[in-house]
């Protein structure tokens, strides 16, 4: 896999966490910058899963407080749905991981129990997320990274503007969490959320001098597994990475006033109202803070 090339200081890391997560980074932003720092103009952009919505929003020119707006809109008038989200079951689809000699073979056993599973239409899935993204191009003035993992092969692959893979269908990849919505088709594979990697993908950011990590989900998936062979990398494991590398890092995960405004279910769109403005205030009481990182 090929490493990013970095020339510059500053990354954000934006993690996945559902629908309500989307709500709550895009609430953390804003705040912060009410707060009176802007971070969402960083020379990397890393977005997993949720993330990569985040992140195609943020990096697309529109005014953070207009992208803000659309996690307040009433749900009849979005394409946004309230699915019914089993933490049981999605765990027993990356269960389909544990022994697996290696963590690309436990990738792709994670794919195949994807494959497996009947869902909603990619082409619906496809028109959802795009209905999220104000441009479909990628950006040009920011370097932004989608990751996603290839469900036959479970090999990862980061999505950016040189790729030649449309926005739209790199976010719809990131986003396809598996069990739960359709493996998207690119070039002939079929790719699931990026999440199955890992929650955040941090250690791309490895070598910028300040990373930022918005953290909505704080579940580590390897813990299930004292051999170390499930699909997900250990967040600890980014953090020395990006530390090894020199890179000082500040993780932002939510509050007890956010997780509650989240709820138990991050893929009930009907809680975005609610979990936005909680992102926000907490993003107002982390600014100073941010700050002093940031700009250090």
């Amino acid at each position: 896999m090929a490493e990013i090339k970095q020339q510059q200081t500053k990354a954000l890391v934006l993690g996945g966490g559902g629908t309500t997560g989307i709500a709550w980074e895009m609430g953390i932003l804003l705040g912060l910058h009410d707060g009176g720092i802007d971070v969402s103009g960083a020379d990397l952009v890393v977005g997993t899963s949720a993330g990569s919505v985040v992140g195609a929003q943020i990096t697309s020119g529109h005014a953070l407080e207009d992208l803000y707006a659309r996690q307040l809109q009433p749900l009849e008038e979005t394409r946004e749905q309230v699915v019914q989200f089993d933490m049981n079951e999605l765990m027993r689809v990356f269960a389909a991981g544990i022994g697996a000699p290696d963590v690309q073979t436990a990738r792709a056993r994670v794919g195949a129990a994807a494959l497996a599973v009947k869902t909603v239409p990619e082409e619906e899935r496809l028109e959802i997320i795009a209905s999220r993204l104000p441009v479909k191009e990628w950006p040009h003035k920011q370097r932004l990274v989608v990751v996603s993992v290839d469900a036959q092969t479970g090999e990862w692959v980061m999505f950016d503007r040189d790729a030649g893979v449309p926005l739209v269908l790199a976010v719809s990849a990131s986003c396809a969490v598996p069990g739960v919505y359709p493996p998207i088709t690119i070039a002939g594979h079929r790719y699931i959320d990026g999440g199955v990697r890992s929650g955040t993908n941090a250690d791309i950011a490895k070598g910028y001098q300040h990373v930022l990590i918005l953290r909505a989900e704080t579940l580590d998936i390897s813990a299930l597994d004292p051999q170390n062979t499930t699909p997900f990398e250990s967040f600890e494991g980014e953090l020395a990475t990006l530390e090894r590398s020199g890179s000082q890092c500040l993780v932002i995960t939510p509050d007890e006033a956010s997780a509650t405004a989240r709820g138990p279910n991050p893929l009930d769109a009907s809680r975005r109202a609610i979990s936005a403005p909680a992102g926000r205030e907490q993003g107002r009481l982390l600014a100073e803070s941010v700050k002093r990182f940031w700009l250090k």
